[in-house]
């Protein structure tokens, strides 16, 4: 039976998505403080599909250059993808949007649960205040922006708390950088609270167990897997 724990829970989105896919990876990286291989003991794949030098790298120029103006290309230091990538922003007329805040921070309580996050870039889009989160993923299939469609509906929940610049009704765009796309996304407060507030009562009571909506968690790109008994027998 889960042990109840008494201290109280703080989510980021990242954090809730690794409970919601795999509560034992949670349990590994939250609750025990297992630090995972660095990139270079990890299997070739998965350090791979990681890439978080690049996302890092597009991320950082990305926010220097919506600070500070210039040029874009000459403020990037990373693999030549990244550059890439960026081309493809300054092409597309999001570029242009009039910048209001970058790495816009907030921390809300959603019931018992503190959850913080930290927004890419606050912009005006067609006279609108919009919220921008820039994704430098190889793919983004349905699942994925599943997650992330989550994410900007955490992000929005925030701006209509007030607890963002810009006002309280933003559009969320997630901004697809591998292929210069943009995509809206419809906020959904009842479904952050409620997606928060089922993960948390779990967490605080220790319950970590499998579920059959885990049957196809990933892993085989689990930095865990090696000291994991519970990992899926994956050819």
């Amino acid at each position: 039976m889960p042990v109840a724990r008494e201290e109280s829970v703080e989510l980021s989105f990242s954090q809730l998505h690794d409970f919601e896919v795999c509560p034992v990876r949670y349990r590994f990286a939250q609750v025990w403080g297992v630090p995972a291989p660095p990139d270079e003991l990890q299997p070739r794949h998965v350090a791979a599909i990681g890439s978080t030098d690049l996302g890092a790298s597009v991320h950082e120029a990305l926010a220097a250059w919506h600070n500070t103006g210039g040029e874009l290309l000459d403020l990037y230091r990373g693999p030549e993808k990244g550059r890439e990538m960026l081309a493809r922003y300054l092409a597309h007329p999001l570029s242009r949007a009039r910048t209001l805040a970058v790495e816009a921070g907030f921390n809300m309580a959603i019931g018992g649960t503190r959850v913080r996050g930290v927004v890419d870039c606050v912009c005006e889009v067609d006279g609108r205040v919009a919220l921008i989160d820039f994704k430098t993923n190889a793919t983004l299939d349905a699942a994925l922006m599943e997650a992330y469609s989550l994410q900007l509906r955490i992000y929005g929940l925030a701006a209509h708390r007030g607890l963002l610049p810009g006002g309280r009704d933003p559009h969320l765009i997630l901004f697809d950088l591998r292929r210069g796309e943009q995509h809206q996304i419809d906020p959904d407060d009842v479904q952050v609270e409620e997606r928060v507030g089922r993960a948390s009562t779990k967490i605080a009571a220790g319950d970590f167990r499998l579920g059959p909506e885990h049957a196809q968690r990933p892993c085989s790109l689990c930095a865990y897997r090696p000291i994991c008994t519970d990992a899926r027998k994956v050819l």
